[in-house]
């Protein structure tokens, strides 16, 4: 009991310490122009200006997730961000407390890991603009299969519950990751395709930065 109630504790503690942000065009947010729609959620041009308060007022059934996800949503609160599409978070709708997450559907171009590393192109822009979730509440929800190779926890990433609110959708869209099919993890698969299109066909991000 001593323990749960410690784990309690630090939990709430965590959810008190972040406040609402705003992102700047410097760090991949874009104008000052763009709001938040309740119904569509974030905009996939302008600000994104994260919202604690918002996220632990979703309902998770309103949330993408595959048709056969491996196990419920998760609220956690983001604690390192590796790279674009890899970050740490600690659980607190559940005891998990130093978890990997790998996105699903999207692959962000390498950054260099190792000294002597060469990274990809636009690398370090995408882990600049998923660094704007350190620190901030966001819900994941699953597909298929929870775990790749590496032991690493597969999600989706939400920070709100409109059309835009989906990570990776913003990622794809804005240019910062390119759509893969991860099977059998595929229930978005098309949709972050039709984005990727979009994404190419307005020369936004890698498509107009990379070879």
């Amino acid at each position: 009991m001593r323990f749960f109630a410690v784990v309690f504790a630090l939990a709430a503690a965590a959810l008190l310490s972040a406040c609402p942000r705003r992102t700047s065009e410097s760090d991949g947010g874009g104008s000052d122009d763009a709001g938040y729609d309740p119904g569509t959620g974030y905009a996939f041009t302008g600000d994104i200006v994260l919202d604690d308060a918002r996220v632990m007022d979703i309902d998770p059934a309103t949330l993408r997730a595959g048709a056969s996800a491996c196990r419920a949503p998760i609220l956690a609160r983001v604690t390192r961000i590796v790279d674009g599409d890899t970050m740490h978070v600690m659980g607190l709708s559940e005891v998990l407390p130093d978890a990997d997450i790998r996105f699903i559907g999207v692959n962000a171009p390498e950054i260099a890991h190792m000294p002597g590393d060469v990274p990809d192109c636009f690398g370090d822009n995408a882990t600049v603009f998923t660094s704007q979730l350190n620190a901030h509440l966001v819900w994941l929800t699953f597909d298929v299969d929870c775990l790749d190779p590496y032991g690493r926890l597969l999600a989706y990433v939400h920070i709100g519950s409109g059309e835009g609110d989906m990570w990776q959708r913003q990622m794809v869209r804005r240019g910062f990751a390119h759509a893969i099919d991860y099977r059998p993890n595929s229930m978005y698969a098309a949709l972050l395709a039709a984005d990727q299109v979009t994404a190419e066909a307005e020369g936004v991000g890698l498509w107009t930065a990379c070879p």
